[in-house]
């Protein structure tokens, strides 16, 4: 939690961060006084990503952020919503930290409508003199990975990527840090790495938006051991990625049922994942009916009863039987009903 405090100059913000009072300064500076940096390895991805080359001046940096498409959108944002809603970081120097995209559509606004004065300055977050880089990461994270106004899913798992592979924060730390599961930090890990592949090795541009895809990838054991049994699994996986077999990245939690079921695969390769998927329903309706679903369950449940629920029936527990007396009702009111018999032969 941070702390505020009014001083002439401003609010100082006190965050405890790694043990310790992190502070930082919210302050009003000239849109025109803030300097965008071209050395900025977090915004080299993202223009990596877009096909840009490496800038080396703030105009240079500035032109190809303007030239994005997603940045346009931001800047319509902006100026519907008439200003930021959320601070840029910035050093003492007026060298933005993080917030280069929305310096870049504050400059065009201010361009744009030199009169209005909505867009003449901005609140920042001034960062102390002393601030390590490892400091910076962790301020971020707390600010848009555990805190509440969050990264997208790229974002997160890069964050989470960096603290572990370049400054060596372990699992146990980062757990705690951004209040995460194990199992959910080492799949944003992974699937950050195997979405970076794909990226550099397909270029597609909207890659960063794929991330969602090898999340769900790696949610999926038999998708996991079946990458580590087969190296060229995984390209074959991003292949697909590419040519929109998976309209939604949801759709591969079936992909491991699709694989296992020859003629669902072959419908899949043909044709698509909805084809294939419609295979698997004709043979199993729990995949798409509550009902279904409720009844293998269900089933398992008492196919596999425990030796103190059996006891419970035989000692005549009354609410346990109950349950069973309704299932029993239920099943004869759909044989009714159905004109089927269900007895099994």
């Amino acid at each position: 939690m941070s702390a505020a405090k009014d001083t002439p100059n401003g609010t100082t913000l006190s965050f405890p961060l790694d043990g310790k009072t992190f502070t930082v300064k919210r302050v009003l500076w000239r849109v025109a006084d803030l300097k965008l940096d071209p050395k900025n390895q977090r915004l080299g991805y993202f223009l990596r990503v877009h096909k840009k080359g490496a800038p080396a001046t703030d105009k240079e940096l500035h032109e190809m952020l303007w030239d994005i498409d997603p940045v346009k959108s931001l800047y319509q944002s902006i100026w519907q919503n008439g200003g930021l809603l959320e601070d840029p970081i910035i050093y003492e120097n007026g060298v933005v930290v993080e917030g280069n995209c929305r310096t870049v559509c504050m400059r065009e606004l201010n361009k744009k409508y030199p009169k209005d004065s909505r867009f003449h300055q901005v609140y920042v977050r001034v960062l102390p003199a002393n601030v390590t880089e490892e400091q910076l990461m962790l301020l971020l994270g707390e600010l848009h990975v555990a805190g509440k106004i969050e990264w997208r899913a790229f974002d997160q798992a890069e964050y989470v990527w960096k603290m572990n592979k370049v400054f060596g924060r372990n699992y146990d730390y980062l757990a705690n840090h951004l209040r995460w599961s194990r199992s959910k930090l080492s799949q944003k890990i992974f699937a950050y790495e195997e979405c970076k592949n794909y990226i550099e090795r397909t270029g597609d541009p909207q890659g960063v938006n794929r991330f969602s895809h090898f999340e769900e990838f790696m949610k999926k054991k038999e998708l996991r051991d079946r990458r580590d049994a087969e190296p060229g699994f995984i390209q074959k996986f991003g292949d697909w990625v590419l040519k929109g077999k998976f309209p939604d990245a949801k759709d591969i939690r079936h992909l491991p049922e699709i694989l296992a079921n020859d003629d669902a695969e072959k419908k899949f390769l043909k044709e698509g994942i909805r084809e294939a998927q419609a295979v698997l329903y004709d043979k199993n309706p729990s995949l798409v009916s509550n009902l279904y679903s409720a009844v293998d369950q269900a089933s398992e449940e008492l196919e596999n009863a425990s030796l103190v629920e059996i006891t419970a029936l035989q000692n005549g527990d009354e609410a346990r039987l109950d349950k069973l007396r309704r299932l029993m009702q239920a099943m004869r009111k759909l044989e009714k009903f159905s004109g089927v018999k269900l007895e099994t032969k």
